[in-house]
């Protein structure tokens, strides 16, 4: 039996994770590959134009933490003791940016599982609340460029 600090070394998961999902695919790198493309796209910042006008996003993601919660991950961060499963919360945070003043929008969450499935990693994608905008097919090209 392990004790819950052993095991949370292990896999990172949480109980908030919902049953179903939006949406699930394959990553064709390894487990460990996986992680650190996650880590990659913490604190990255894209900018891009839409017919809003010019758009900064920012992304964070942080990875489960004692089951309930999530704890912020950086660039820098490491995750080598992670093994078999993660959950990761990616949070996309756009700004419309004007001459007379940003206008942020609404934040786009989403849960991301990722298991350990040998020369491959299982992805599955939640969008959590479901508001108009990004959309789980989004999250997967992101994820998908992180390994092109």
């Amino acid at each position: 039996m392990y004790s819950d600090n052993e095991y949370s070394g292990m896999r990172r998961v949480s109980y908030l994770f919902p049953h179903t999902c939006d949406l699930m695919f394959d990553v064709y790198q390894p487990f460990s590959i996986y992680l650190q493309g996650m880590t990659k796209l913490a604190d990255r910042q894209d900018n891009f134009r839409t017919a809003a006008g010019p758009v900064k996003r920012e992304i964070s993601v942080s990875i489960a933490h004692d089951r309930l919660g999530f704890e912020r991950i950086r660039k820098t961060s490491h995750l080598e003791d992670v093994t078999d499963e993660a959950d990761f919360q990616i949070i996309l945070t756009d700004t419309i940016l004007k001459s007379s003043g940003n206008v942020p929008k609404n934040e786009q969450k989403f849960l991301v599982k990722g298991i350990d499935k040998g020369p491959f990693t299982e992805v599955y994608v939640t969008k959590s609340p479901a508001i108009p905008g990004v959309s789980a097919l989004d999250i997967k090209q992101i994820i998908q460029e992180l390994f092109a």
